[in-house]
């Protein structure tokens, strides 16, 4: 129905539209991962929204129903069409972005791989569903499907299934690899993340003979089926030379988002050091990234202030690089769990005098060489000086 004609049409939140109670209130897009913050009288407004009552009997305020209606927040339909309208219990500090690592297997024994040797580890269906679940039910944003290759996980049809009508988005994390147009169908995600770590010759370089162009066809696949597109790329020996190649290609792919970062000595890139990039070499590449699905700091906290990475074996940790802290077992409780993590405020850093501080966020605390130290690579970024009394008082 027409903008002009809200006033008579019956107003329902967008199916594409979720009410989050986070640090604030706030209405988000799953379709496109847009964040609004609105006032409690906005979200009491929207809250009743449910395709049940006109637009007359909900507000005379038709600047913000409009407005709504342009960003694709409510829809004005013709006849009654009740729709429930879900909100989460608040958990502080909220808990946006839960990376769930279904199995370790893959396909691809890349060298420069974080997780280094990988288990047989498989997440049961019904705890993954329950995890996916619980973390929707306390405002989750970003649910990041990821492995190993997610793709070999046995159940991914069924559990991306169960879980499409969850208010949150989900993003499949994959090599690329395995997609074909037979089995892209069943990909119901809101968005496919690839892997591209070069050129042709670069990407192939750490991840085997043939991987760059398997991955492109699944990209291809991707792109003809309607899905967003986004890619990650981690700077290597191999590719130093490729950016500006893998620019056009990444803007001829159309992704929404180009993640670029230099990556720790963690795994199995341990083993091939040899292609690590000093990070005042590495750090101007990350010019090349764009796009704003970023899970680092927030709120005065260094990294991870809204993140928490699930593995196969149930258990929680800060992120995929802390394999070995556990938080506990997420089956027990993934609230339980993300309450235990420890947050650190950005006063607390070695850096905390940088002028830059607020811009850099502390960086990766993991590639920093101890818990509260600067990470070097952005220090790099930022063309400051490491020292060991930097920022004492």
């Amino acid at each position: 129905m027409a903008t002009c004609e809200w006033r008579s049409g019956y107003l329902r939140l967008h199916p594409q539209a979720a009410l989050k109670k986070l640090e604030k209130l706030c209405v988000y897009h799953i379709g496109r991962d847009e964040l609004y913050e609105i006032d409690d009288r906005a979200g009491d407004f929207l809250a009743r929204c449910d395709g049940t009552h006109t637009g007359r009997d909900l507000t005379a305020d038709a600047a913000f129903v409009e407005y709504c209606l342009s960003e694709g927040l409510l829809e004005a339909l013709d006849n009654p069409a009740p729709g429930r309208v879900r909100i989460n219990d608040p958990v502080s500090p909220s808990l946006r972005y839960l990376e769930l690592q279904l199995l370790h297997k893959c396909n691809l024994t890349c060298l420069h791989c974080y997780l280094g040797l990988l288990q047989q580890d498989y997440l049961p269906l019904a705890d993954a569903l329950k995890i996916a679940r619980e973390f929707s039910s306390m405002g989750g944003l970003r649910l990041l499907i990821s492995g190993g290759e997610p793709l070999l996980y046995r159940d991914l049809k069924t559990f991306l299934a169960e879980t499409q009508n969850l208010p949150l988005r989900r993003v499949l994390l994959t090599n690329g690899t395995l997609i074909n147009p037979k089995n892209v169908g069943s990909l119901k995600v809101e968005e496919v993340q690839f892997s591209l770590d070069g050129w042709a010759e670069g990407h192939d370089m750490i991840r085997g003979a043939g991987a760059f162009e398997r991955c492109m066809r699944g990209i291809r696949t991707v792109r003809d089926a309607g899905i967003a597109i986004s890619v990650a790329t981690m700077i290597h020996r191999g590719n130093l030379d490729q950016f500006e190649r893998m620019r056009d290609l990444v803007e001829e792919i159309g992704a929404i988002e180009w993640g670029v970062d230099a990556p720790a000595l963690a795994g199995s890139f341990r083993d091939h050091d040899d292609l690590f990039v000093p990070y005042e070499k590495a750090s101007p590449l990350m010019a090349y990234a764009f796009g704003g699905g970023y899970h680092g700091s927030s709120d005065g906290y260094a990294c991870g202030r809204h993140l928490l990475t699930i593995f196969p074996d149930g258990q929680a940790a800060k992120c995929g690089f802390y394999r070995d802290k556990p938080l506990g077992d997420v089956r027990q409780g993934l609230k339980q769990c993300w309450l235990k993590l420890e947050h650190i405020p950005l006063s607390r850093l070695e850096c905390r005098g940088c002028r830059v501080l607020d811009e850099c966020a502390g960086g990766c605390r993991f590639r920093a060489p101890r818990p509260l130290a600067a990470d070097p690579v952005m220090c790099s970024l930022y063309g400051m000086e490491r020292k060991a009394s930097f920022g004492d008082p």
